[in-house]
């Protein structure tokens, strides 16, 4: 059980995400939300049509491949299955959950936030969305507030580019005025209607996060 823990910890270490997590307000006005746009962009219509979802969290770093996570999540039940180095477990995100599933849930909501942070623009509440102007293209800053989630105060700058699909994005721990990761959204593929980046990479080279058996059932 204690090596299971320690298993669920590793990656979300690298980068703490959000469950529904002191700057100038946009400067970019949009007839429809930018944040809504990217959503779209990359197939939110098309969720309510998924029944399962299936994907591989794993992490390269500095050339060495961390063992992976395994999950099969069931969107409209909110049923999740990890398993991880040989071990499963299950548990309702609906329900009140004990201490191994909320190590397990801490990991679940930083996988989904990599793997489909365009589709939380629309989904999460208690942030603030906002469209700075940024030399590199468009941009959408997420702040969150209060204190909801696992890691509340946070926040991320997501460039997106003309298809609003997101290239980049900057993470920053509540708080913190510097990022502490910037990473690439690489290698776009469509799943089932679903558009899902499976490379993220930062600029040195020395970290890559991605994906690998995503399936996306309907």
């Amino acid at each position: 059980m204690k090596r299971f823990l320690v298993l669920i910890a590793i990656a979300a270490s690298l980068i703490a995400c959000k469950n529904d997590p002191k700057e100038e307000p946009s400067t970019i006005e949009e007839s429809q939300e930018l944040s809504q746009q990217v959503a779209d962009a990359s197939g939110l219509e098309s969720w309510k049509d998924v029944k399962q979802v299936d994907f591989t969290f794993n992490v390269e770093r500095n050339g060495e491949v961390m063992p992976g996570r395994q999950w099969q999540w069931n969107p409209q039940s909110e049923d999740v299955t990890l398993t991880a180095k040989g071990e499963t477990i299950t548990y309702n995100r609906a329900q009140q959950l004990d201490s191994l599933s909320l190590s397990a849930d801490r990991a679940f909501i930083n996988d989904v936030y990599w793997l489909v942070p365009q589709f939380k623009l629309a989904w999460d509440t208690g942030m603030d969305v906002s469209y700075p102007e940024s030399a590199d293209g468009k941009m959408v800053k997420v702040q969150y507030t209060g204190n909801g989630g696992y890691t509340p105060g946070d926040r991320y700058d997501m460039l997106v580019d003309e298809n609003n699909m997101i290239t980049k994005w900057m993470y920053y721990p509540g708080g913190t005025t510097e990022p502490a990761m910037t990473t690439s959204f690489e290698d776009y593929n469509d799943y089932n209607g679903i558009k899902i980046a499976t490379n993220h990479r930062t600029p040195d080279g020395s970290l890559n996060i991605f994906f690998t058996d995503i399936k996306i059932t309907k």
